[in-house]
């Protein structure tokens, strides 16, 4: 089979993963709206902000760098899985131990036991995480699939029927501790066949690997901070309930973009590896990707922008409003991150992951301290204006720092690639916004009238003007090149 059909085909396996996820997890936060304050959902999100951060290093990288090296002799792979064991145990030692220091810090007495419960995940994660990157490695994205759906499933109807049962908050970490140990158990069921564990670790043979997966880290790291620095500040500056505001925004709008974001990307980084020393394959598929992507999320982002005031008084409930103008700021936010997105699965596959955390250091130390200023002095909603044009300024500057030194000029394809849908979105959104305020009905029937005309309004301005990406999306879906 070829390169480019196995990966059409991988594509497909991933989309189905990711819609049955987004499914999941936008009920079970639909579910948990309505049982939690606010409050309670800004004091999780703070427990999934310290979480991410901590799981950045909870592999030192060298899962990418697997996939990246493309040949490892089986020494090596078991130095590395031992590495990965015995560096996730640190993590979680270390993640425990600073619990109590990140609960005094933030004032919040709570977050001291769900910050110990989320520790274990840790000591979880790693037993798969070799084993994840050989699948993503060989494109065995089916069997990635297959275990995805089935942990989310049962992590998705755990945090409902604890939610259901009273346990609160708790229901949210526990069932994210229940889902990581089943996807851990079940990667390692499909993926032992590529991987004979034995009892070895000699860091002279694996140094190479580590050496890669420091700059990964450095650069997953600060890019980190900047893409979740607005939670962060607004946790310790605002409090909770704002976070909760701000984080349900967030989880409705920029989260379900990290989601299908990597539908495209996490096949596009192995293939992207594999041509690696072929420049003028590498500048197509790029192109390809940027625009898959731009096409698919923009009328997503946008609408979901045009219809936040039916949807999220109906959704979510009337103590939910304070949202809303949040939504429609984080779909800027998401669009340009939609844009520079597929970066670093290219920037990883040519080995220069060191480019991308110098980029990303650069961002965090303008980003970082303007966000606090706004915060500080004009409050969340000029801060969060501010940090839209942060990420917009953010798109060229990232083709002139990354991209056109990897795959030449390519500026106008570039353009290309991203302007046509972004701005058919927009139009779509303006049209959509226009009939809530003027169509004079509510409720679900006014929502299913805005859903039905975006998509008619971005369906048929795409076939009047974008015909032949059209047709190459329908061909993606179909898995035919």
């Amino acid at each position: 089979m070829s390169l480019r059909l196995t990966a059409l085909r991988s594509v497909r396996w991933t989309a189905a993963s990711t819609a049955s996820n987004l499914v999941a997890r936008f009920l079970i936060t639909l579910f948990a709206a309505h049982l939690l304050a606010p409050a309670d959902i800004g004091l999780y999100a703070l427990v999934n902000l310290v979480l991410g951060f901590a799981y950045l290093f909870a592999d030192a990288g060298v899962s990418q760098a697997i996939i990246a090296k493309q040949a490892a002799s089986p020494e090596q792979l078991s130095s590395l899985y031992w590495f990965n064991i015995l560096f996730g145990l640190a993590i979680a030692l270390l993640f425990g131990l600073a619990a109590p220091v990140i609960s005094g810090l933030y004032g919040q007495p709570r977050l001291l036991g769900m910050l110990l419960l989320a520790a274990v995940n840790f000591a979880v994660a790693p037993v798969a995480q070799s084993f994840q990157a050989l699948l993503q490695k060989e494109l065995r994205f089916n069997a990635l699939a297959r275990v995805d759906l089935g942990a989310n499933l049962l992590g998705g109807a755990a945090a409902a029927a604890m939610l259901a049962g009273g346990i609160g908050i708790y229901a949210l970490v526990l069932a994210q501790l229940l889902t990581a140990t089943t996807r851990s158990l079940l990667l390692w069921l499909v993926g032992r066949d590529l991987l004979q564990v034995r009892m070895r670790l000699r860091y002279g043979e694996i140094r190479g690997f580590v050496h890669f997966g420091l700059y990964q880290v450095g650069d997953r790291a600060v890019n980190y901070i900047n893409t979740r620095l607005d939670q962060l500040l607004i946790a310790a500056l605002l409090g909770p309930q704002i976070l909760g505001y701000y984080n349900m925004a967030w989880l409705l709008v920029v989260e379900p973009v990290y989601r299908i974001n990597p539908i495209i990307t996490a096949v596009a980084f192995p293939v992207f590896a594999r041509k690696q020393d072929d420049p003028s394959a590498l500048r197509r598929g790029f192109l390809v990707v940027v625009k898959l992507l731009a096409t698919t999320n923009a009328p997503l982002l946008l609408g979901c922008a045009a219809a936040a005031p039916s949807f999220v008084p109906l959704l979510l409930g009337e103590q939910w409003r304070p949202a809303i103008p949040l939504i429609e700021m984080c779909s800027i936010i998401a669009i340009a991150r939609t844009i520079n997105n597929p970066v670093g699965s290219l920037v990883l596959a040519v080995g220069r992951a060191d480019k991308s955390f110098y980029w990303s250091l650069a961002q965090a130390a303008v980003q970082l301290p303007l966000y606090a200023l706004g915060l500080a002095t004009l409050g969340l909603i000029p801060a969060t204006w501010l940090l839209c044009a942060i990420n917009i300024v953010a798109v060229p500057l990232v083709y002139f720092w990354l991209i056109r030194p990897i795959l030449g000029p390519i500026a106008r394809d570039y353009a290309l690639a991203v302007l046509p849908p972004i701005t058919i979105a927009l139009g779509m959104a303006l049209l959509v916004r226009a009939i809530a305020v003027s169509s004079g009905t509510a409720g679900f029937a006014a929502l299913a009238l805005q859903v039905a005309a975006g998509a008619a309004i971005y369906g048929g301005l795409s076939l009047i003007f974008r015909r032949d990406d059209v047709v190459q999306l329908a061909g993606l879906i179909r898995a035919r090149a």
